[in-house]
């Protein structure tokens, strides 16, 4: 079937590229806020924090953040997703330099006290961002361009990784060793720089910028125009069927994606090639990246702009993988030199697939099936239930690993199994396609 997508003059795709791009480099970026501490943990644990305390501020953001998409979609939908970006950046600017000044001032009594209370505040601005930057660009592509923003939201997932994983790491190593501050100062001044750039230049629709809005494709229950009570759209988004199921298919993704890619470094650390752990972030962004375009690329181009087919198959993907590292595990001796390379490999292909899948569904599917009135309110409910999936697999593989890491891949293949399962049930689902012809945007 031909895809009726608007033919656009190119003053409108500049104007739309300068949109959606300083965009995803302000959500790139607060991953930089968000998972600073990771790389830090080191020097943190110098006298400052151990083990406990950094699984005690983990727990907290988790908590806070999974917990906030309740508040803050339907909050999002009220105020628009450039609104929402800004709080994002200025309040995780403003946390990452406060957690920065109180290393910097040897403000250290209570140190994990501190520190959990204000992670979990950097969580709750960090939870605007992902329905921010669906929000805003749910009003600028069309659905059957939405499997394409289902890549770059999956890119600007890995470059987030690789920015907080890779490139502070570098820095630290190069300009400011032993002074772990500056793995929280560096990003609040990233943070307010993307605040400005957002400011200047991100606008909610094209009418925003100067251009006529268009129809985007999708007719859902929440395209009218008239407001919407709050009570009116959680009730109809918590019982939407489709919703729900990609919501559970999104917990089984929590729990594969950081069950996976969590414990890898942790595993590596003991195995004969520790050094392995280092190439992580970098292979991280290469997988992550490649596997959210494709992942978008064919769900437009194979499968009529419908999403579960994709996650379907990634969750085949993912069974084959996470069954090979599970025999791997077993029977191949832990002082093997090949076994790390294996593992790696496994762990790579999971992260091919664990993004390819949650940009379909979280970037895409939530904006096809939310509507024009509550597109951040089921990205915030999807992403709720990922970071659910986050807390299952921290819980479950913290204990199961201190037994034995054979526990690792069989815990999570049941996962797999079931969001396979999930995404057959709605294989056919896309949103009613609207009988009139997209408007050509123009100015």
């Amino acid at each position: 079937m031909k895809h009726e997508i608007p033919e656009y003059p190119k003053a409108f795709r500049v104007r739309r590229f300068l949109n959606w791009f300083p965009l995803g480099l302000a959500y790139a970026s607060l991953y930089m806020g968000r998972y600073s501490y990771i790389p830090a943990k080191e020097d943190l644990k110098a006298g400052l924090m151990g083990n406990e305390g950094l699984g005690i501020m983990t727990a907290v953001g988790s908590i806070v953040y999974g917990v906030s998409f309740l508040f803050n979609g339907p909050l999002t939908d009220r105020i628009g997703g450039r609104a929402a970006m800004l709080i994002a950046t200025i309040g995780s600017g403003v946390v990452n330099l406060l957690m920065g000044l109180m290393l910097a001032m040897n403000w250290t009594d209570d140190f994990v006290v501190k520190m959990a209370i204000l992670y979990g505040v950097n969580m709750y601005f960090q939870s605007f961002a992902s329905v921010a930057i669906v929000k805003v660009n749910s009003n600028w592509f069309h659905i059957h361009e939405r499997g394409v923003f289902g890549g770059i939201f999956g890119i600007l997932i890995s470059s987030g990784l690789f920015l907080a994983y890779t490139l502070m790491p570098m820095i630290m190593m190069y300009f400011f060793k032993h002074a772990p501050q500056y793995y929280f100062i560096i990003p609040a001044i990233v943070l307010f720089i993307m605040f400005a750039s957002t400011w200047i230049l991100i606008k909610d629709t094209p009418a925003d910028a100067g251009y006529d809005d268009f129809s985007t494709g999708t007719a859902t229950q929440f395209d009218s125009d008239e407001q919407i009570p709050l009570k009116t759209i959680l009730k109809k988004i918590l019982t939407h069927p489709v919703v729900l199921t990609i919501a559970f298919i999104e917990l089984c993704t929590g729990v594969l994606r950081d069950g996976v890619i969590h414990w890898f470094g942790a595993w590596a650390t003991h195995s004969a090639v520790p050094h392995i752990r280092e190439a992580l972030g970098i292979g991280l962004f290469l997988a992550g990246a490649f596997g959210a375009m494709t992942a978008g690329w064919v769900s437009d181009r194979f499968f009529n702009s419908r999403r579960p087919p994709v996650a379907g198959l990634l969750y085949s993907v993912m069974i084959a993988a996470l069954t090979a590292g599970a025999l791997v595990m077993y029977f191949m001796p832990q002082d093997s030199v090949v076994k790390p390379y294996i593992i790696y490999a496994i762990v790579i292909i999971m992260a091919f697939s664990v993004i390819g899948t949650h940009g379909v569904l979280s970037g895409t599917a939530s904006a096809d099936f939310g509507g024009k009135q509550a597109t951040a309110t089921a990205t915030g409910i999807i992403d709720g239930f990922v970071y659910l999936g986050v807390a299952i697999q921290g819980l479950s593989l913290g204990y199961l690993t201190d037994i034995s890491y054979n526990y690792w891949f069989p815990f999570l293949i049941p996962f797999a199994l079931m969001g396979l399962y999930l995404s057959s049930r709605i294989w056919k689902a896309k949103p009613k396609m609207k009988n009139n012809k997209p408007q050509e945007a123009n100015g």
